[in-house]
């Protein structure tokens, strides 16, 4: 410890099974300790498989990141399905053909993103454009739903379903 601190490398001391142990968490202050008392093999060991560490721990982040946002989106569009099959039932006939056909694409494409609903559409339309359309188709239809006093798009869905 007093060598520790006389190098300026913060370390504690901790006594595990009986034994006095000097911990150093640092990873900076393991590389300078280390060379410091010499040890510049144990230096080059250390900094290699410490960037093996971070570069595998930054690569499983991202997966897992994009794993998430994947997982999240295909709820979403699941969500997003289930309220149009919900509004087509409120509205029956009584909905413009743009807003029909952007529900009838989500219908048709559960799981796909708005992006990808664009690009099949005709005329392909932007991802904004596809999210407006079904937007209003949901708010008409939770209008209508109100007026005729019948459960809204969002009646049939599960707490789960929810949580976006």
């Amino acid at each position: 410890m007093g060598a520790a601190r006389r190098l300026g490398i913060q370390a504690k001391a901790r006594e595990v099974r009986g034994i006095d142990r000097v911990v150093i968490r640092d990873g900076d202050a393991i590389s300078a300790m280390l060379a410091r008392l010499g040890a510049h093999d144990a230096v080059l060991v250390w900094e290699e498989r410490r960037t093996r560490r971070e570069v595998r721990g930054t690569a499983n982040r991202l997966a897992n990141f994009d794993d998430a946002n994947l997982r999240r989106s295909a709820r979403a569009a699941v969500a997003a399905g289930a309220r149009v099959e919900r509004a087509f039932e409120i509205l029956g006939d009584e909905m413009p053909e743009h807003l029909r056909e952007a529900g009838e694409l989500r219908l048709a494409h559960k799981q796909a993103s708005l992006e990808e609903l664009g690009q099949l559409a005709d005329p392909p339309l932007t991802k904004d454009a596809v999210a407006g359309r079904i937007r209003r188709l949901l708010a008409t239809a939770d209008k209508r739903a109100a007026e005729l006093g019948v459960p809204d798009t969002e009646a049939g869905l599960s707490p789960d379903m929810l949580e976006l």
